[in-house]
């Protein structure tokens, strides 16, 4: 069976109007190479997502927003913001200086989805609507 990765930020967060992608890697102990594909609207890039892997076994799929990036100095913030919160989350997940891992792996349970996937024209049409707002942007 396959699997589904979700970014989910704030509902409140720009990165939500970002255009959104989806890579396919292998799992369950396949080997052949991931790809990307998008971009697309978030709606369009989750069900794409879902109906891939979960209906093809040894698949994984990725879904996180394209962060709009105009120079390096821009990807390296973005890497910094990033390690300084995962430096944040690891020092709240000690007590008295050591390491507790506070997540539960017993309390995972898998969820049947239904959902209808998208048709060409409408994720066509996504697409659209995506690259219009990148362009537009970028003025």
């Amino acid at each position: 069976m396959g699997g589904v990765i979700i970014y989910e930020p704030d509902e409140e967060s720009e990165v939500n109007e970002f255009p959104w992608v989806v890579t396919f890697e292998p799992s369950g102990g396949e080997e052949w190479d991931s790809f990307v594909c998008g971009p697309y609207e978030r709606d369009h890039a989750i069900a794409l997502a879902e109906a891939v892997a979960l209906d093809e076994g040894g698949v994984l799929a990725v879904v996180v927003p394209m962060l709009p990036a105009f120079s390096a100095v821009d990807v390296v913030a973005t890497i910094e913001e990033l390690r300084q919160a995962v430096e944040e989350e690891e020092e709240d997940d000690q007590v008295n200086g050591t390491p507790v891992d506070f997540d539960d792996d017993d309390e995972f349970e898998e969820q049947e989805v239904e959902f209808e996937l998208p048709s060409p024209e409408e994720i066509k049409a996504g697409m659209e609507r995506t690259y219009r707002r990148l362009i537009g942007s970028a003025d």
